[in-house]
């Protein structure tokens, strides 16, 4: 039976045939994380945007393809001179809908719309398998990626001209659709098979996250301290381990050429305690007080909503600060956006007001935090020089814990939140309603939405000073363990 296929099939088939048959024959099987459903919402939003920059252009508004194939051959059928939206196209039993089909000298051309920020690999695959479908039925002029420009400014006023970069892919798009018949009868004759044995691996997460990663993984032995574990593991290291048989850290043999950090790694977990250098405890007790330590969360949107911001800018929203002003003394103050206009000024004039004086200001990973100040400096002026003195009394915290210290619960990484279990586990993320940065910015595009109602909205807010605060005060603490861990004289 020739089975009926669609791009995002095809596209799913090229990533892992399993996950083709899966969506097929097992589709209750189907977890999709937050993050990819946040993907999928932030498509739609470049979509509405797309549709928009082209007036008096007609949308094929229907779900079910069969109706969106017969809506579009009536408009064609018609010679309507407007763009279309969603026109839908078959050949050989492959649907496939372009996000624009604009009308031009001769034809058409075929824009497909990407949330991403350059053309990645497999958007050319995607165009290649629109173009096959596509150019059966019309004469496509030009094949073209429009991908989000993160120099776009937006100007307000709902102006998004210039948002999109549209790039010409024709000639790597009709060498891709010499293999598109390929790719289909590879497809069918995986769906017209037994469930596929596939291991997992890195096509788990690439081009994107597999919504049946739990079910491919069931019933696999746990192993407690996983190569991944050691930093930075190159590709062709990690297959000569596998292939001696070694998944766990603690079966490597010593004499195997590791980097400096993942030969720690692996003695640390070898041994089984922590590792703990005095260094840490030396330049903290250097450190005088007042010590400020901060904290940003931000929102970051493809589509831009206050004007003199960039697609993906990554905007305070809010802040928290622990300020310790004497040993055990601890003072904590705060700011939030209420999710009303730009929230960026009175952001900094809450926070220059609360780290006004002198002392050392603390962060975790300062890449993150002075990028965030240097831009709001760049953006608002009027605040830099306050700005730019704030910034010069930052202290990253991350690389004092990185050199100093090391447990092997860590897993090879020296964030936060796996750094905290091991020192202060009676903070804990995982009782937060709020866990992490991405559920952080999540919270506040639901607090934004006005559609929110008050009450949850209150509740949302509380939810996110609550892990922002927890995020300084493990600060704090991190900072007091290491330096109580050696007496500096």
């Amino acid at each position: 039976m020739r089975r009926g296929l669609s791009k995002s099939r095809l596209i799913e088939w090229r990533q892992c045939p399993k996950r083709l048959w899966l969506k097929v024959h097992r589709p209750d099987l189907i977890e999709t994380s937050t993050e990819t459903e946040r993907s999928f919402q932030v498509g739609y939003e470049i979509g509405d945007v797309a549709r928009q920059l082209y007036p008096g252009g007609i949308l094929v508004d229907t779900d079910d393809l069969r109706e969106a194939l017969r809506d579009t051959q009536a408009l064609l059928s018609k010679n309507v001179d407007v763009p279309l939206f969603e026109a839908t196209f078959e050949r050989d039993g492959v649907l496939v809908r372009a996000d624009l089909l604009l009308p031009d000298a001769g034809g058409y051309r075929m824009v497909e719309v990407k949330a991403g920020t350059y053309v990645k690999n497999y958007y050319l695959e995607d165009a290649a398998i629109q173009r096959w479908v596509i150019a059966d039925s019309l004469n496509l002029v030009s094949v073209e990626v429009a991908h989000v420009d993160t120099s776009f400014t937006y100007p307000g006023g709902g102006d998004y001209r210039g948002l999109l970069k549209h790039v010409p892919v024709d000639t790597k798009t009709v060498t891709l659709c010499q293999n598109v018949p390929g790719w289909i009868e590879g497809a069918r004759r995986t769906l017209s098979g037994a469930e596929p044995v596939i291991e997992t691996g890195s096509h788990c997460t690439e081009p994107f996250e597999c919504p049946f990663g739990d079910y491919c993984n069931a019933g696999k032995p746990v192993v407690e301290f996983p190569l991944v574990g050691l930093r930075r593991l190159s590709a062709s290291k990690r297959e000569q381990l596998e292939a001696l048989g070694i998944a766990d850290v603690r079966q490597i043999p010593e004499d195997f050429p590791l980097t400096n950090a993942q030969a720690r790694i692996r003695r640390v977990v070898v041994e089984g305690k922590p590792e703990i250098l005095p260094e840490a405890a030396k330049i903290l007790s250097a450190l005088s007080y007042p010590r400020y330590y901060l904290d940003f969360e931000t929102v970051s949107m493809a589509v831009p909503i206050w004007a003199g911001t960039h697609p993906y800018q990554k905007i305070p929203v809010q802040w928290s600060c622990h300020v310790e002003i004497e040993p055990g003394r601890i003072e904590h103050r705060a700011y939030l956006a209420d999710g009303q206009g730009d929230p960026r000024p009175a952001l900094i004039s809450s926070m220059i007001e609360a780290l006004d004086g002198e002392g050392p200001i603390i962060v975790y990973y300062q890449s993150f935090e002075l990028g965030r100040i240097k831009e709001l400096a760049n953006d608002l002026p009027h605040f830099a020089s306050r700005l730019m003195a704030i910034a010069s009394r930052v202290v990253d915290l991350l690389p004092i814990m990185r050199n100093s210290y090391y447990h092997p619960d860590m897993q090879g990484s020296w964030s936060i939140k796996n750094v905290l279990p091991t020192i202060a586990s009676d903070l804990d993320y995982q009782t937060m309603d709020v866990t992490d940065g991405g559920a952080a910015e999540q919270a506040w595009l639901e607090i934004l939405h006005l559609d929110t109602p008050d009450k949850r909205r209150q509740s949302l807010r509380k939810s996110l000073a609550d892990y922002c605060a927890l995020d300084t005060m493990a600060m704090v603490r991190l900072a007091r363990f290491m330096q109580n861990a050696f007496k500096i004289e």
